[in-house]
């Protein structure tokens, strides 16, 4: 339960097969390239030649085809699969990806199911076809366009660019222009209104009106014919296409995923240094997958490579972070990244945090019915569905902690509040006192093992001395604190209180006199200490934030209690009374398990962040981001 140890690597490769080597990578996909620093004779950026906007406009397209085919869906018979279809994810591995791919025309696709099919640029023969945003014309006025007469003719070069101002100023007028020798060919097709006006913008420009067969242009008219009548009945019929889209929808996702894919190489490719006859690649593989890495390498570039591989640097900022850990453990990692990577020289936090995270959460939530349903909920989820990898992770996370969430509800005696009467361990209603005693104590031991991980830093990077000005000291003064306020409230240390006090003044005294160590001068190393021991406030101030472990677990309790008077009011009230108490239960009590839940949540987390990772974590890593697209419809397995 560590972070994984990366080795670094540099690799040159022939440029014609930097395209297939990325895509072999695609099906390993734990690598990670980065940018190479420095210059090296002879090599210069990678060429940006890729044509991103073109691709994410054919990303957006097909969202908003399967946006509106999933709201036609939730309007018919079939709607009760759209919250799993929202949820689930189809499966599919790289290689079958690609030929499906390959196999199916986007374009055809596109132009099949698009309202307004953009192909940037559309060419019939010599001719360039322009075409207006006629998703704002009427059925009457598509149908108008579709069937008129073309307007064809010829004119003089100086006077095009006028002439297209005209045309692009109606609005709803479709054209296509090719040049030939000194002179413009035009085809135009407009609605009945603009007839008229066409005829006039054509006498003002002496355009010459001559046949399609006089110019010799007939297949390049009756082309855009057809091109013209399958863009306006793609537009008049869209709604019955998407609704009869089938399994083309499928075809979709899997287009979707290999575009956002092929992006990804595109932009690993900028990362990249190239010469007139190689390409210099840099970047980072988990060490144990050297040997891994290195056979891919060879079976795809048959053995034409340079690569060499080196241990990460441990006090690196660049390398890449990857976490490994249990089941358990790994459910936690999300709250760990929300706050930071943790740095490749720092100990990853999230197996302390994690067991400190569940039983905190357990306490504010406290209730075995609500830990229950939690368990429930997200055990079918996480069985049956295969889930996206944020939702997977959530879901692990609320299944985990719905664990001490019944520990503590049953600590506490409560089973959807009072609703079946339980003997509590601890009555949180009458003991809240010991409750807040418990939650502090169980404070301390978080804010300790906070400094114990300072304390195992500092021993790991042989600075055993800071062990004592850092770690050593501050646990003596607040021992030796701790002791000596419990007198207020109980005897049971008063044996103690001599040893206390003498504890905690050699604490207080090392802390002035080693915590300003970087100051240059004595004065400034005891001004500098005496403010370090000021932080004693923010360590008072942190202990009393874990009194919210109780707040919270008697709030939600409350309001669970509240609840359940509110349903025993409904008693001898008949059928309708059974009706309206179980209407009151389930949104009284949903209502406060989710209220509850995410405050749970956030406190916990914010306990964590401040007075934990404060003590130790400094963060700023870097993730290790496989190199696949994070799935959005399909799941890309590794090949078998």
């Amino acid at each position: 339960m560590a972070i994984v140890k990366m080795s670094e690597f540099k690799l040159l490769v022939r440029n014609e097969a930097v395209d297939s080597l990325l895509k072999s990578l695609h099906s390993y996909k734990d690598i990670v390239f980065s940018e190479i620093k420095g210059e090296f004779n002879g090599f210069e950026a990678y060429p940006k030649d890729y044509d991103f906007d073109l691709n994410r406009q054919h990303q957006e397209q097909i969202q908003a085809i399967l946006k509106k085919a999933s709201t036609i869906k939730k309007t018919s018979k079939d709607s009760k699969d759209s919250i799993i279809d929202k949820l689930a994810l189809q499966h599919m591995d790289y290689a079958n990806l690609e030929k499906l791919m390959d196999t199916t025309d986007l374009n055809t696709l596109l132009s099949k199911y698009s309202k307004h099919y953009d192909q940037r640029e559309i060419y019939i023969y010599d001719f360039k076809l322009e075409t207006p945003n006629y998703t704002e014309m009427s059925n009457d006025e598509l149908t108008e366009v579709r069937d008129n007469k073309a307007v064809i003719g010829r004119l003089e070069a100086q006077k095009v660019q006028g002439f297209v101002a005209e045309l692009k100023r109606q609005v709803k007028v479709f054209y296509m222009t090719s040049k030939v020798d000194n002179d413009y060919y035009f085809v135009i097709k407009a609605p009945q209104e603009l007839q008229e006006v066409v005829g006039i913008i054509c006498e003002r420009y002496d355009f010459e009106i001559r046949s399609s067969t006089s110019l010799k242009i007939t297949d390049e008219v009756q082309k855009m014919q057809d091109a013209i009548a399958t863009l306006i009945n793609n537009c008049l019929h869209y709604e019955s296409n998407i609704n009869d889209i089938g399994n083309d929808q499928d075809l979709f996702k899997a287009h979707f995923e290999g575009l956002r894919n092929e992006a990804l190489r595109e932009e690993s490719k900028l990362h990249f240094l190239q010469s007139n006859y190689v390409t210099l690649i840099h970047g980072w593989v988990t060490t144990n997958d050297v040997e891994k890495v290195l056979n891919v390498l060879n079976e795809e570039l048959d053995g034409v490579l340079d690569v060499e591989f080196n241990d990460a640097p441990l006090h690196s900022t660049d390398v890449p972070i990857k976490l490994k850990n249990n089941k358990f453990v790994t459910a936690f990692e999300s709250i760990t990244n929300m706050y930071s990577q943790p740095r490749y020289d720092e100990p990853d936090p999230t197996p302390i945090l994690s067991f400190f995270y569940a039983m905190f959460f357990g306490m504010m939530l406290g209730d075995i019915g609500y830990g229950l349903i939690m368990a429930l909920i997200t055990f079918v989820a996480l069985k049956f569905i295969n889930l996206k990898p944020g939702t997977k992770g959530m879901l692990s996370l609320l299944f985990y902690v719905s664990f001490p969430t019944m520990f503590w509800g049953f600590i506490y005696g409560s089973f959807f509040g009072d609703m079946i009467p339980m003997t509590p361990i601890i009555d949180i209603n009458s003991n809240y006192t010991f409750v807040l005693v418990m939650a502090i104590g169980f404070g301390l031991i978080h804010i300790f093992s906070g400094l114990a991980m300072k304390a195992y830093i500092y021993i790991r990077d042989y600075k055993i001395r800071y062990v004592l000005y850092d770690v050593i000291f501050w646990y003596m003064t607040l021992i030796g604190l701790v002791v000596l306020v419990t007198q207020m409230f109980t005897p049971i240390f008063a044996a103690y209180n001599q040893i206390a006090l003498y504890v905690m003044i050699i604490g207080m005294v090392g802390i002035v006199l080693t915590n300003g160590r970087e100051a240059k001068t004595i004065g400034g190393k005891i001004v500098s200490g005496l403010y370090s021991l000021y932080g004693l406030s923010n360590y008072i101030g942190d202990v009393v934030s874990y009194s919210r472990l109780m707040a919270l677990g008697l709030a939600g309790a409350s309001i669970g209690v509240a609840f359940n008077m509110m349903v025993r009011m409904t008693d001898g009230m008949g059928i309708f009374g059974i009706i309206f108490g179980a209407i009151i239960f389930m949104i009284g009590h949903g209502f406060n398990l989710l209220i509850s839940g995410m405050s749970a949540y956030v406190h916990t987390a914010r306990l964590t962040y401040v007075e934990f990772f404060g003590k130790f974590f400094t963060g700023g890593g870097k993730p290790f981001k496989q190199f696949i697209a994070s799935p959005t419809y399909i799941t890309i397995e590794e090949e078998k």
